[in-house]
């Protein structure tokens, strides 16, 4: 692949209705206090009832392609990340794609949970170097509000989520002085129930039925010690694997953009990793955790705030359930 991937455009799409800790409080047993002690997050997002995913992943679309200069007629394929589509089935990536005025191009969704992002970077460079694509849409979206779980079975993680969305138009360039110069990916399957939503799934008698709704089995299930235990270290390991691999220090890197788990994980990743706080894109702490978009959210926020000027090395890096974790070197 003698060519680079660029990020030719971003854009980004939040919900307007903004909720603070203390309505979250008003519908889960919990407390502003306890979620700014234990999470760092004061606000998030959520979709108004009359919304749905294609009204937050839409607009970050065309606002990408906006900033790349393109036309959705200029689109060869759309990769979509969501762990909460508009519909089980078919894909997220269909039911997008004529809202977006593409052609009839290759599309399809991916499931590489809150490290979509970057994974979806790393497909989509594979299909650039093949020279059949010149323009790749990636959106990352995600609608967590509609997966709130009120019990105190799921009040761990529910204070956390939220809505947005994030897209990417994705070209390759012959430019040596930008775009990504490596990414590497990792999963570890036996961390696969760190969290885990067992139904409506095909390992079970049927898909769904009234007994898993009543056990909360639709539900997000997290192990939150070991959760945070193995998110950071797998943070913390592919940055210092990937610098290691550049002969790079922390002192190299302009901004390290992260996945957005919660403040906690990042005040570690950023302890352990000795940088300096300013160095890191932090959005969690107003935004929530959007899943798969919380990353490419805080990464068209980095572009927009001036953070990512034009030369500068960026260290790039998720994590998510399964366990799945990436890290790329982005040259902006």
């Amino acid at each position: 692949m003698s060519a680079r991937l660029v990020i030719a455009g971003m854009g980004h799409a939040l919900p307007e209705r903004i909720v603070s800790n203390d309505e979250v409080a008003g519908m889960i047993d919990t407390s502003d206090a306890f979620i700014r002690e234990r999470t760092g997050v004061v606000a998030r997002r959520y979709l108004a009832p009359d919304q749905h995913l294609a009204d937050l992943a839409c607009p970050a679309a065309e606002r990408a392609m906006a900033d790349a200069g393109v036309t959705p007629h200029d689109v060869d394929l759309l990769i979509v990340n969501t762990l909460s589509p508009d519909h089980h089935d078919p894909s997220q990536a269909c039911y997008i794609q004529p809202r977006l005025g593409l052609r009839e191009v290759p599309c399809f969704d991916i499931r590489a949970q809150c490290s979509g992002g970057l994974y979806g970077i790393e497909i989509a460079r594979h299909f650039l170097a093949s020279g059949l694509y010149r323009n790749v849409l990636l959106i990352c979206a995600e609608a967590l509000s509609r997966r709130i779980d009120t019990s105190n079975a799921g009040r761990n993680l529910s204070i956390l989520l939220s809505d947005g969305a994030a897209a990417l138009l994705l070209q390759a360039t012959d430019d040596p002085a930008r775009g990504l110069i490596d990414l590497s990916l990792g999963a570890d399957g036996t961390q696969f129930d760190l969290l885990i939503t067992e139904a409506p799934g095909a390992r079970r008698p049927r898909f769904i039925d009234g007994d898993d709704i009543a056990a909360g089995r639709h539900h997000f299930r997290m192990k939150g010690g070991p959760m945070f235990e193995d998110a950071t270290r797998r943070i913390v390991d592919a940055c210092r694997q990937m610098l290691d691999k550049h002969r790079l220090t922390t002192g190299d890197i302009g901004l390290v953009v992260p996945h957005q788990p919660n403040l906690r994980i990042l005040d570690a990743v950023i302890g352990q990793l000795g940088l300096p706080r300013e160095r890191c894109m932090i959005s969690v702490d107003q935004l929530g955790n959007m899943a798969s978009a919380a990353f490419p959210v805080a990464l068209a926020l980095a572009r927009e705030q001036g953070r990512m000027p034009a030369g500068q090395l960026n260290l790039l890096v998720t994590y998510g359930a399964g366990a799945t974790w990436a890290c790329a070197l982005y040259r902006s």
